[in-house]
């Protein structure tokens, strides 16, 4: 034997495998690389493609003399399954967007409604305490006017007298 055959039994298994694969891959390659080769190929899809067409035709009539969708159909329906997804897909998160938003929104307003009843609060007594300084000035006022009533009626007694 040479170095470049060996023994089965002595070679790595990987490595002997490969050799076969190489080996059938080259007289694969040397028998297909060819014009005449590449002809019959063609000549053989091509009688394949007329025959699938006219499989298909007569498929898609079977199918629609039975009133059953045809792969067509299910292939528009699928595409609209698609878009209908698509567009609940958007939905949901526009909703997801509006739902937090409207919790921001309401806790916002929750603090808004706390500030203005601490402020409704606060100048309720700012309220009572304006009144009772008036009612305390108006009535300081009155006292004032009254003394100086009687200092007047006492002066125009006293002129008179």
């Amino acid at each position: 034997m040479n170095s470049k055959q060996q023994d089965p039994n002595n070679q790595d298994p990987i490595q002997f495998y490969k050799q076969i694969e190489a080996e059938i891959n080259k007289r694969i390659h040397a028998r297909t690389n060819s014009r005449a080769f590449t002809v019959a190929v063609g000549k053989a899809m091509d009688s394949h493609l007329r025959k699938l067409r006219i499989y298909k035709r007569l498929i898609t009539r079977w199918l629609t003399r039975l009133d059953l969708a045809t792969k067509d159909e299910f292939a528009s329906l699928s595409n609209r399954i698609v878009d209908v997804e698509g567009e609940i897909d958007s939905m949901d998160e526009s909703i997801y967007q509006i739902i937090n938003l409207q919790k921001t929104n309401q806790r916002k307003l929750t603090m808004v409604r706390e500030s203005l009843e601490e402020w409704a609060t606060f100048l309720s007594c700012e309220v009572r305490e304006k009144r009772s300084n008036d009612i305390k000035t108006l009535e300081n006022d009155l006292q004032d006017l009254k003394k100086l009533f009687e200092m007047d009626n006492m002066k125009e007694e006293i002129d008179h007298d």
